[in-house]
C-alpha cells in the first residue's frame, strides 16, 4: 500500500515537472536562479518539491546554466555586472577580491571575489592560457611590445609598468612574455634600467590617509628648454593629484589656478599642504589658510580653538630635498618617461643645434615637442595611478595597493570647501596654463 503512495506521488510529480519544466529553464537560464530559489518558486506556485528531486530532473533534461551567452545572467549575475567584470579585468591588473571592491565603488553593484571568479572562468577570461592558446597571446603580446616600443611610450619602461600600460589599453600580457620581449626588441633599454646603488630609504613614511597631505613641488630640469612641470601628490596613497606641463610653473597664478582646478575636481581640500618656500607658493598658503578658515567658521569650531588658528594648521613648509613624495614622483618620471628627452635635448645642445638665447629656437621646441611631451607625461600620471605599489617587508607601515584605489578607499581626511567661496576666487584670478591631469 506504501508502495503504491510512493509510485503515485512519484508520478504526479513528474508531470508536475513537466507542467513546469519551460518555467524552470527560463528561471535558471535567463534569471539566473539558484536551486533553492527555483524550489522557493515552485512552492508559491503550489508545487512543493525537494533539491534532489529538483537536481534530478534538471540532469534528465540536461538543463545547464549557460555560459557566455550575451544577455544572460550567470549564476545570479546581472547584465552589468558581467560587463563591469570584463572591463575591470582587461583594463586593470587587480585580483578578484579587488575587482569586486571595484566594482562596489564605481558601479554600485554588491558582489564577491569568488563571484567574480565564477564569471570569468565562465566566459573563458582566464590568467594564464595554455598549449596553443599560450603560444598565439605569446606572439600577440610580442607584437603589443614592439608597437609600445616604436611608436609609444613603453621605450621607457620596465616590464611591470608596460603590463600596466597595456592592460589600460585592453591587453592582457604576462611578465615572463613581456620580459622575453623586451630583452629582444630594447636590448640597451633593459641593461639601462638595471638597478644600480640607491640612497637608504626611511622605515616608514606615514599619513593618516587620503587628503590628509598634499605634496607640492616644481621639476625644472627641463626649464631650460622652456618646459615646466608642477604636480600635487597625496601623501597616503601616493596618487598623482594633479600633473602641469606648461611654459611656466613658476608664477604664483599658475599654481593657485592649478590648485583650484583639483579642489573642485575633489571636492575636497587637504587638511595640510607641503611645498618649498618658493615665490610660487606664497599666494596659494594664503588661499589655503584661507578656505580652512572658513571651514573652521563653517563647522562652528569653539572659541578657544578659533583664536588659536595658524597658517601652520594647514600648511607645511619644508626644502625640496625633503619632500619625498614629490622627489620620489620626479625620479619615477625622469626614469620611465622624460630622461630620454634630456638626453636628447642635450644633444641638441652639443651639437650646436639648440641655443637657449635665440627666442626663434625656443619657440620652435614648444611647437614641436610640446605635445608629444604632455602625450606621454598624460601616459605617465594614467599608469602611475594605475600601478599597484608592492608590499615591502622591512617597512611595517608601508601601504601597498594601486593609488587610484587606496585614494578612494579609507576614512578622509580632508575639509568640504564652500563652493561660492571657491567661485568667488577663481573668478578674480586670469586664467593661466592648461592642467592636463587630475584626480577624477
Amino acid at each position: 500500500m506504501a508502495l503504491s503512495s510512493t509510485a503515485a506521488e512519484a508520478s504526479t510529480s513528474a508531470e508536475l515537472f513537466s507542467e513546469f519544466r519551460h518555467h524552470i529553464q527560463e528561471l535558471i537560464q535567463q534569471r539566473g536562479f539558484s536551486n533553492n530559489e527555483v524550489i522557493a518558486d515552485l512552492r508559491s506556485r503550489g508545487f512543493p518539491t525537494s533539491l534532489t528531486r529538483l537536481k534530478l530532473r534538471l540532469q534528465a533534461w540536461g538543463i545547464r546554466r549557460a555560459v557566455g551567452a550575451s544577455g544572460v545572467r550567470i549564476s545570479g549575475a546581472s547584465d552589468e555586472l558581467v560587463e563591469a567584470v570584463n572591463f575591470i579585468f582587461h583594463h586593470t591588473t587587480l585580483n578578484d577580491d579587488a575587482i569586486a571592491a571595484r566594482i562596489l565603488t564605481d558601479y554600485g553593484l554588491q558582489t564577491t571575489g569568488r563571484q567574480v571568479r565564477s564569471i570569468r572562468s565562465r566566459f573563458k577570461w582566464l590568467r594564464r592560457s595554455k598549449g596553443p592558446a599560450k603560444a598565439a597571446h605569446t606572439a600577440a603580446t610580442h607584437h603589443q611590445v614592439e608597437q609600445a616600443i616604436l611608436h609609444g611610450p613603453g621605450r621607457t619602461f620596465g616590464r611591470r609598468w608596460l603590463i600596466t600600460w597595456l592592460r589600460l589599453h585592453g591587453f592582457k600580457a604576462q611578465q615572463v612574455d613581456v620580459a622575453n620581449a623586451q630583452r629582444l626588441l630594447d636590448a640597451d633599454g633593459v641593461t639601462s634600467r638595471k638597478p644600480g646603488l640607491r640612497k637608504a630609504r626611511l622605515e616608514n613614511y606615514t599619513t593618516l590617509g587620503p587628503n590628509f597631505l598634499w605634496c607640492l613641488d616644481g621639476h625644472d630640469k627641463l626649464a631650460q628648454y622652456g618646459m615646466n612641470i608642477y604636480a600635487a601628490v597625496d601623501a597616503y596613497s601616493r596618487k598623482i593629484i594633479w600633473f602641469y606641463c606648461g611654459a611656466s610653473n613658476r608664477t604664483a597664478i599658475s599654481v593657485v589656478n592649478q590648485y583650484f582646478n583639483a579642489v573642485q575636481a575633489t571636492g575636497i581640500c587637504p587638511r595640510f599642504i607641503r611645498t618649498d618656500r618658493g615665490t610660487e607658493t606664497v599666494l596659494l598658503a594664503d588661499l589655503h589658510f584661507s578656505f580652512y578658515v572658513e571651514a573652521a567658521l563653517r563647522e562652528q569650531w569653539p572659541e578657544e580653538d578659533y583664536e588659536l588658528i595658524r597658517i601652520s594648521d594647514c600648511y607645511i613648509y619644508g626644502p625640496s630635498t625633503k619632500n619625498i613624495r614629490a622627489e620620489g614622483l620626479w625620479r619615477q618620471q625622469r626614469f620611465q618617461c622624460t630622461g630620454p628627452w634630456l638626453d636628447y635635448f642635450q644633444a641638441l645642445r652639443s651639437a650646436n643645434l639648440y641655443r637657449e638665447d635665440l627666442l626663434a629656437d625656443r619657440v620652435v621646441v614648444l611647437f614641436l615637442f610640446m605635445p608629444i611631451l604632455r602625450e606621454e607625461l598624460t601616459a605617465f600620471v594614467r599608469i602611475h595611478n594605475a600601478h599597484p605599489i608592492r608590499a615591502q617587508r622591512n617597512r611595517s607601515q608601508h601601504v601597498p595597493g594601486v593609488p587610484d584605489d587606496l585614494y578612494q578607499a579609507g576614512e578622509q581626511h580632508g575639509f568640504a570647501v564652500n563652493e561660492e567661496v571657491l567661485s568667488a576666487m577663481q573668478t578674480t584670478l586670469p586664467h593661466h596654463g592648461i592642467v592636463f591631469s587630475m584626480a577624477e
